[in-house]
C-alpha cells in the first residue's frame, strides 16, 4: 500500500498535468461552447439521411421560394457528369416526400457545386472559379446553365455566397492547410455583380487560428442573417479530427466573425449510422412552414455500415456519403426572420 505522502505527491502531479493540458488545449476544450441559441441543431429523426438509394450524394444547394408552386428545390451533386434535382410542395427531411425531377441534371462538368442563390430572377451557381447562371424555372435549366462569370478560387475556394443590398459577399478557403483540403482561414470578397470584379475585404474574416499556425482548417461556408445578426456555418477539421460544422457570428458582414462553437458533429460512437465519420458542406435556409432554419449537409459513413450502392463517386474502401437534413433547435415567428 502506498504511503499517504506518495499518494499526495501523485495527486499533485496529476493536478499539474491536468492544468497544463487545459492551458495548452485548443480553445473549445478549455472553454464551454457558446450559449447562443443558433449554435443548437438537431436531427429531426435518428436516421435523417435524405435518400440512400441514389448513389454518392454530396454538396447540396437548397432553394426556398415560397411564391412558387414548388417552393423547395434541392440540387445534389453526384458525379462529374450529372447532379440530381429534387422538388417539393411541402418541406420534409426525407426524399419520400419529394419528387425527383431529374437524376441527369446538367450544370457543368464538376463533381460538386459550392453554393447557389437567386437574385432578381436569376439563379447563380458557383464552382471551381466559374459562375453559372440561368433565368427561368430550375426544372428547365438542365444543360442550359451558362458560364457568365468568374471568382478568384485560388484565393477563395469552397465558397459560400450571401447577397444583400446590391452586394454579393463571398466567403471561402484561404491559405494552405497541411492536413486536408481546406484553408487556414475564410477570406471575404465582395462584388456588385456576383460575376467578377471581386474585391478582397479580409483574408481572415473567419480565423480558426487566431494565435497563428495551422491547427484548424476551414471551408464550405453558408451564411444567414437571423434577427439582425449574421451567422456563418462552415466545416472545420484538425489533424486526426474529421469534419464537423462550426458556428460563427458578426453584427457586420465586413467585420471579422466570432467563433461560437460546434453546431453539428458526427456520431463517431454509433458505427451503424450514416453520420459516423464526418459531417460537412452545410447549406442553410429558412423554412417558413416550420418556423425554423434547416441545414443540408454531407454525412459520411467510413466503415461501409450501413453502406449502399455508391458507384460513380471517388470514395474508396466502403466509404459512403449521403445528404442529411438538420433542424435548428430554436424556432422563429414568421415575422421575425
Amino acid at each position: 500500500m502506498a504511503s499517504p505522502r506518495r499518494v499526495k505527491v501523485r495527486n499533485l502531479i496529476f493536478l499539474f498535468q491536468l492544468a497544463y493540458f487545459l492551458a495548452s488545449a485548443p480553445p473549445e476544450l478549455a472553454a464551454k461552447d457558446s450559449d447562443d441559441p443558433w449554435v443548437g441543431w438537431h436531427r429531426p429523426v435518428d436516421a435523417n439521411a435524405f435518400v440512400t438509394t441514389k448513389g454518392n450524394n454530396h454538396d447540396s444547394v437548397l432553394f426556398v421560394e415560397p411564391e412558387l408552386e414548388y417552393p423547395y428545390h434541392l440540387i445534389i451533386s453526384h458525379t462529374t457528369q450529372f447532379a440530381h434535382l429534387w422538388r417539393s410542395k411541402k418541406f420534409s427531411w426525407s426524399s419520400s416526400d419529394w419528387e425527383l425531377v431529374s437524376d441527369k441534371y446538367k450544370i457543368g462538368n464538376h463533381y460538386e457545386y459550392d453554393d447557389g442563390l437567386k437574385v432578381d430572377g436569376t439563379y447563380y451557381v458557383y464552382e471551381a472559379g466559374k459562375v453559372y447562371t440561368f433565368s427561368g424555372p430550375l426544372e428547365k435549366a438542365s444543360g442550359k446553365w451558362k458560364v457568365t462569370g468568374t471568382f478568384p478560387h485560388k484565393q477563395c475556394d469552397d465558397i459560400g455566397v450571401y447577397y444583400e443590398d446590391g452586394v454579393f459577399h463571398m466567403f471561402g478557403e484561404h491559405g494552405k492547410f497541411p492536413h486536408g483540403p481546406d484553408g487556414t482561414s475564410l477570406a471575404h470578397f465582395t462584388s456588385k455583380t456576383g460575376l467578377g470584379d471581386w474585391k478582397l475585404i479580409d483574408p481572415k474574416a473567419v480565423d480558426p487560428n487566431p494565435d497563428g499556425g495551422n491547427t484548424y482548417g476551414v471551408g464550405d461556408a453558408t451564411i444567414a442573417k437571423i434577427q439582425g445578426t449574421y451567422y456563418l456555418f462552415c466545416d472545420r477539421e484538425s489533424k486526426g479530427s474529421p469534419y464537423k460544422v462550426t458556428a460563427w457570428r458578426s453584427k457586420d458582414l465586413n467585420k471579422p466573425f466570432e467563433y461560437l462553437g460546434k453546431a453539428i458533429t458526427p456520431r463517431s460512437d454509433e458505427v451503424d449510422d450514416w453520420d459516423n465519420y464526418r459531417i460537412q458542406d452545410p447549406d442553410i435556409a429558412y423554412v417558413p412552414e416550420l418556423n425554423r432554419y434547416v441545414m443540408t449537409c454531407n454525412m459520411m459513413d467510413k466503415d461501409g455500415n450501413p453502406g449502399g450502392n455508391f458507384s460513380g463517386g471517388s470514395l474508396k474502401g466502403g466509404s459512403t456519403r449521403v445528404i442529411g437534413i438538420f433542424y435548428s433547435n430554436k424556432k422563429l415567428a414568421k415575422t421575425s426572420k
